[in-house]
């Protein structure tokens, strides 16, 4: 029964443009060392295969120093075989990576939009897939028939956006339903790990392995299949492994009736220490609820090391606490200047109701004599 990982939208090298240059450089440090530990995943699982299904680097150019990891790894796990089917940030062209030699045996890329097979008899595997050579790839890939070989199993390597209009590949489901794989390995879809059915075909997305923003929050890892296949008739069991070292995350936190700087710090480290956030979590805060437009609160003050995570970042949606009804009926410049904003403060648009919100804060200040109140 072979044992195959699946994983994808590694983006190695990537910027992590979000952080400071000292952090930036240790989460490029980290993915690294994600990667190493699914590739160290493999030998300690003694995986047969492992499928790359595109994005293994952030794009066409790679440092030396990691190729030279990459080249690295390969090559201590001899007896686990590496398919990789670059996707649209990691695209074969003239000067790609994947063009250079040094790649060691074991590892199998695929180079052209067409698609095509590397067959693995010894464990009763054909893996098929696909490159992009660009940004886009618009052509369907599983348009043709497809002459398989039914006694072993038969697997789709693919970076594509299934159920998408989109320029990466667009695949639907019955697409895959048709198709006869055995297997579909997605990649370019960052959240993933359910494995569905089209048909008699399993498919999924592997997701990331390591979060690189707030929009791939959680845990991330790769998918583990073990297939075996007898009388044309496959049997499939699929298992999902962490492998991120830390994991993006939100939570809002209600700051009603919070009237200081400490009972603030107070008022967010709860709802952290509450959550189980540690230093794994990059953090984004949202304060809401309402507050006295007196209130001397700064949030941008807020520093992720008093709160026990590694990275936070805080959003201030919180609004004065006003009474709305006396304003309407004040017949001075103050109610004036409420009526004025109420039709922005009862906006469906959030942006234009926080503006509106601020704007009413920092008026009213003024207009009271009061300090504005910077938050």
């Amino acid at each position: 029964m072979p044992k195959i990982i699946h994983t994808a939208d590694v983006h190695l090298d990537a910027p992590f443009s979000l952080l400071d240059v000292q952090k930036a450089q240790m989460r490029k440090n980290e993915l690294r060392e994600t990667f190493a530990s699914i590739v160290l995943l493999a030998k300690s699982e003694k995986a047969d295969l492992m499928l790359i299904s595109g994005d293994l680097f952030d794009s066409g150019f790679v440092t030396k120093e990691t190729m030279s990891l990459l080249v690295s790894l390969f090559s201590s796990v001899p007896e686990c075989r590496f398919v990789i089917a670059p996707g649209n940030h990691d695209y074969v062209w003239g000067r790609s990576p994947y063009r250079k030699e040094g790649f060691p045996q074991n590892v199998y890329i695929f180079d052209k939009e067409q698609l095509s097979c590397f067959s693995f008899p010894e464990i009763g595997v054909d893996v098929y897939g696909y490159a992009f050579t660009s940004e886009g790839y618009t052509e369907n890939p599983l348009a043709g028939k497809i002459m398989f070989d039914r006694s072993r199993i038969n697997i789709l390597a693919a970076h594509a956006d299934v159920g998408g209009r989109s320029k990466y590949c667009p695949l639907t489901v019955s697409d895959i339903a048709k198709s006869g794989f055995d297997y579909v390995a997605l990649g370019h879809i960052h959240q993933g790990g359910k494995v569905n059915t089209a048909g008699t075909t399993y498919y999924a997305y592997s997701g990331c392995p390591e979060g690189r923003s707030f929009d791939e929050c959680g845990t991330k890892g790769v998918i583990i299949a073990e297939l075996s296949k007898s009388a044309g008739k496959l049997t499939a069991s699929f298992t999902n492994k962490r492998t991120g070292k830390r994991r993006f995350e939100k939570t809002s936190v209600d700051i009603t009736g919070v009237a200081t700087q400490e009972a603030l710090v107070a008022r967010v480290k709860e709802t952290v220490e509450k959550e189980g956030y540690g230093l794994d979590v990059l953090l984004r805060v949202r304060l809401t609820g309402r507050i006295a437009p007196e209130t001397a609160l700064h949030p941008e003050k807020l520093e992720a090391y008093a709160f026990g995570v590694f990275y936070l970042e805080v959003e201030d949606a919180s609004v004065p606490l006003l009474d709305y009804e006396e304003l309407k009926n004040d017949i001075s410049i103050r109610g004036a200047f409420f009526r004025e904003l109420l039709p922005m403060l009862e906006s469906e648009n959030e942006e234009e109701r926080r503006t509106a919100a601020d704007a009413l804060k920092y008026g009213l200040a003024a207009l009271d004599g009061n300090d504005v109140v910077d938050f």
